[in-house]
């Protein structure tokens, strides 16, 4: 029998059976204890992102769609549908167009030089707390408008907030505490930000304050909130996508010796871990119409949750699914979502991804994992390797 539950330490600890057996027995599974449709199968959740008989005004995170937590009170660029999403996007979204993105590339990878260097003088350092990490946090910082001494606090915070414990179902009251603080302390800067008034920045906070979006003045705790989305994805997804791939190429040291020895070949490793271990697990909807998938009746109010990693390992998609291959080209995936909600930091994310996979390789080449030392995020939301210490020689 079929006993899949997203919040079972089973399930945190090793999700992969799982995912194979609900694309192979029921890629659309009913959980009645959360009232919500699991999706396991690519084509199903790449379809299901584009219909609009599902919303995600109500929330989606699994705390919101699992355990029917409250949305926030006032709009959420990330969880509001078209058309009312469509001022959010035009104000958000510019920054991080293909062509914008290229123009920080000097900036990005003397960031992640700066970090690196003094790293590799150590000739041992993790991976993602000690490079990755950080570098995500100052980019994301410098977008959003925080200086670093700001955005590096915040991020402790989030980490908090997402850190769990077997046995542990939604947010712990440490969480809650940080999550608590890190809003206090960010509708802080964002009044801070308004009292010194329109000093004609292109950070998303100046920007936010002085725009308008559906014919009103975003509120402080609106743009606290858009702030919090931003910190959280900028944050989280890049450092365990570039941990994700200095372990995987450590485990592959002929996909690793090509990159080394041709670093264009480093964009389609990266792109791969992306797609191999996906490190957003899971978002979800809500019915809003009454549907028909794969024999199944969807009803309004129910949940609806797109297993994203399970879908980029989808056998019916991709050949050899489970094999972590950096040759693949895959002509779509699910690694930044689909649809109106994909992410809007597709090419940032990339890009940082790019920049300090190719700095690694060129300072270390030959970096060897510490493999008793790693650690995998232990989550029902995120996945990936929060730990990868390595030793280097320069």
């Amino acid at each position: 029998m079929l006993d899949y539950d997203p919040f079972s330490h089973e399930v945190m600890e090793d999700p992969w059976p799982f995912y194979t057996r609900l694309r192979s027995e029921s890629p659309v599974y009913y959980l009645e204890k959360y009232d919500t449709w699991f999706l396991s199968r690519f084509e199903d959740i790449w379809n299901s992102t584009k219909n609009d008989v599902f919303t995600a005004e109500r929330g989606v995170s699994p705390e919101m769609v699992l355990l029917k937590a409250a949305p926030p009170p006032e709009p959420v660029f990330s969880m509001l549908d078209m058309p009312r999403q469509r001022d959010y996007r035009r104000l958000l979204v510019p920054p991080y167009m293909r062509r914008r993105v290229a123009e920080w590339e000097t900036r990005v990878r003397a960031i992640v030089r700066e970090t690196l260097d003094p790293l590799l003088a150590k000739q041992r350092f993790d991976v993602y707390a000690d490079l990755a990490d950080p570098v995500a946090t100052r980019v994301i910082g410098d977008l959003i408008g925080l200086p670093t001494a700001q955005a590096m606090p915040l991020r402790e915070l989030v980490g908090t907030l997402f850190r769990r414990t077997p046995g542990q179902v939604g947010t712990s009251p440490e969480g809650e505490q940080a999550r608590v603080g890190l809003m206090t302390q960010i509708m802080e800067i964002v009044g801070d930000r308004a009292k010194r008034g329109d000093d004609g920045g292109k950070d998303h906070i100046a920007v936010m304050l002085r725009t308008e979006v559906e014919g009103k003045a975003m509120t402080h705790s609106m743009i606290a909130a858009a702030v919090f989305t931003m910190l959280v994805t900028g944050a989280e997804v890049v450092p365990l996508a570039v941990a994700n791939t200095a372990y995987y190429l450590w485990q592959q040291p002929d996909q690793r010796r090509q990159l080394v020895e041709d670093p264009s070949l480093v964009p389609h490793a990266f792109a791969e871990s992306l797609r191999y271990d996906q490190p957003t697990n899971l978002l979800g909807r809500f019915v809003a119409r009454e549907v028909e998938l794969r024999g199944e009746r969807l009803r309004p109010g129910q949940g609806v949750m797109f297993l994203w990693a399970s879908g980029n390992r989808d056998e019916h998609e991709f050949e050899r699914a489970d094999t972590f291959d950096i040759s693949r080209r895959p002509r779509r995936s699910l690694s930044y979502g689909h649809g109106i909600h994909k992410c809007i930091g597709e090419h940032l994310g990339n890009l940082e991804g790019r920049l300090i996979l190719e700095e690694l390789l060129a300072a270390a080449p030959g970096y060897e994992v510490d493999a008793g030392g790693t650690e995998r995020a232990y989550s029902e939301f995120l996945h990936g390797y929060r730990a990868v210490p390595i030793e280097t020689s320069r």
